[in-house]
């Protein structure tokens, strides 16, 4: 065979909450790593999205980080690199399992040639997972975690480098009409950039309404978006449509959920199972994948989601996304973003996919 599914960590109840660091003893290239994060939901409610059950997934070796991420963003990612993918399983039911899905990709695509990650160029390469199996909701119990290498078997290849994904920046965001600076790092070609505004329960335009990329002081800008919500409307025309497969049982008395489209118009389609069901939204919308659920009888509902943002990121693609040579080099050019909120409070971050060269 030319390729390979390895398991690396074997299906392991990690505990109630804390790191776990898995040394990666293989020698054969990796297309891609691929983690399961399992859960037993404890009630039909969530507090937040279920990612945030996954506070950080790093893959380093000793202090250098290869990919740092948290489990909003390892998932935003994925769904802005894999048009028509989804990653969870969309079962959020009381005393049933609840799965997620986290990958690192190595390359532009699933057995990507060019880039592939290569353990032999690292001295102690090591995944760090830290969780907390009840974060998502309070009275979840085993967190199952589980972990497969797609790898290169008998196919030999040379990878010039692979892809790196580290959250470069961090913070809470300010007043109304302040802006946040933030140097970027001029080391690696930048393939895209997401940036992140969270605020519970609002879409991301609500929260930062003003995105800026300038080299050496305003020397050059190569974009300036002004209107955020205008700016995903337009990107509409290129981004895919995300649609998943959810399944809850929200009762007369109302839930809440927490679902990865987190646009203002996040739709979604349901159909009771085992008898008639009358389900609607309790807001004026499930903006920002906040879901507040009220149906007619307490049987399962199955839906069909659809939207964009994923978990409030944006996306900013850097040049053509598979070809290695067009994409952004920041070397020498002091690149900066600026970014400017509407409203106090909220989570801002800033993600960098690189090429990491060999």
């Amino acid at each position: 065979m030319n390729y390979r599914d390895a398991l690396v960590f074997p299906a392991k109840d990690l505990g109630a909450s804390g790191a776990e660091v898995i040394d990666l003893n293989i020698s054969q290239k990796v297309s891609r790593l691929e983690m399961t994060y399992k859960t037993t939901k404890g009630a039909q409610t969530m507090s937040y999205g279920t990612p945030q059950n996954i506070s950080r997934i790093e893959l380093v070796d000793g202090s250098t980080r290869l990919h740092s991420l948290t489990g909003y963003e390892n998932q935003a990612l994925a769904y802005y690199s894999r048009p028509g993918r989804v990653m969870d399983h969309g079962q959020h039911i009381m005393n049933l399992s609840e799965v997620d899905i986290y990958a690192i990709d190595f390359g532009r695509w699933l057995w990507d040639t060019e880039l592939a990650f290569d353990p032999a160029r690292f001295i102690n390469p090591q995944l760090r997972i830290t969780f907390n199996e009840a974060a998502s909701t309070t009275t979840s119990t085993a967190g199952t975690l589980e972990i497969w290498a797609r790898m290169f078997d008998e196919k030999e290849i040379n990878p010039i480098g692979f892809l790196s994904a580290v959250e470069h920046y961090s913070y809470t965001m300010g007043a109304g009409d302040s802006y946040e600076q933030i140097e970027l790092p001029q080391d690696k070609p930048v393939r895209q950039m997401l940036v992140r505004a969270n605020d519970a329960g609002y879409e991301p335009w609500y929260s930062m309404d003003e995105v800026r990329f300038d080299e050496s002081t305003m020397n050059k800008i190569a974009f300036e978006y002004t209107d955020m919500e205008q700016y995903y409307r337009r990107m509409k025309s290129q981004w895919p449509l995300i649609t998943a497969q959810i399944a809850v049982a929200p009762g007369a008395t109302g839930e809440t959920y927490y679902v990865p489209v987190t646009d203002y118009y996040a739709g979604m389609s349901f159909m009771g199972q085992g008898g008639t069901e009358e389900v609607y939204v309790t807001a004026a919308s499930g903006r920002g994948g906040q879901l507040a659920l009220d149906s007619t009888t307490t049987n399962n509902i199955l839906g069909v989601l659809f939207g964009y943002l994923p978990w409030h990121c944006f996306q900013f693609p850097m040049g053509l996304k598979d070809e290695i040579d067009d994409w952004y080099d920041p070397a020498g050019k002091k690149p900066r973003l600026r970014l400017r909120v509407n409203t106090t409070g909220g989570t801002g971050q800033v993600v960098l996919e690189e090429l990491h060269r060999y």
